[in-house]
């Protein structure tokens, strides 16, 4: 009896395990980070579906504009079209296949962010997933949002002053501002698959968004 119920434990754990491991989620490197006023760094956003056949995917976060900015944004390999929108401090990128029936499965860059600090303090990054369609979205290729939020662990990172305790003096050059890039931008939007059916949405209704 006793070596039944370790073999259904263990098992119930195997499956736990394996479900988490596959869960189609975003993942952020670094995930922590001490930064000064003035210096920039890059953030890896990484994707992974599984095996779940995925037409494109959309990511928002919001952030603290007053202590952090996004000087660039980087479209990663792993979907090959799309763009993003940064209005003040809340950041939406969203990517995808640029023809129906093609999807995408495994792991991947989603994009990278070039991070600046502006002033001393806590930094989240927070990602905005909830049930609703018009935040971050993970399609697959039968129009269903397969992200799992649980699985999201949003990066935190810490800007700080100079080693001298007073606040860095900031260069004499022109401030990098990132580029928007239209969020569909050279993108076929199939309409049956969850990416043509989740950048639609996105692009009707962007303006609530922001």
């Amino acid at each position: 009896m006793k070596k039944l119920l370790f073999t259904i434990f263990f098992l119930s754990c195997f499956f736990l395990v394996a479900k988490k491991a596959s869960a189609q989620t975003f993942s952020f490197s670094p995930a922590t980070a001490a930064k000064k006023i003035g210096e920039e760094f890059i953030v890896t956003v990484s994707i992974n579906v599984g095996t779940s056949k995925t037409q494109g995917a959309d990511l928002k976060f919001t952030f603290d504009d007053d202590v952090l900015e996004i000087t660039e944004v980087e479209k990663g390999g792993f979907f090959p079209k799309g763009g993003y929108n940064i209005q003040g401090g809340s950041a939406y990128l969203s990517y995808g296949n640029d023809q129906a029936l093609v999807t995408g499965t495994g792991s991947g860059v989603f994009a990278k962010l070039t991070l600046k600090g502006k002033s001393g303090g806590a930094a989240k990054l927070a990602v905005v997933c909830t049930t609703q369609t018009t935040d971050s979205n993970i399609w697959d290729e039968s129009t269903n949002d397969v992200i799992v939020c649980g699985s999201i662990d949003a990066p935190d990172y810490t800007i700080t002053e100079d080693d001298g305790g007073a606040e860095a003096t900031p260069a004499v050059t022109a401030a990098k501002t990132p580029t928007p890039t239209p969020l569909v931008s050279g993108i076929t939007l199939p309409t049956v698959f969850g990416f043509g059916v989740g950048t639609a949405l996105t692009v009707l209704g962007l303006t609530l968004l922001f």
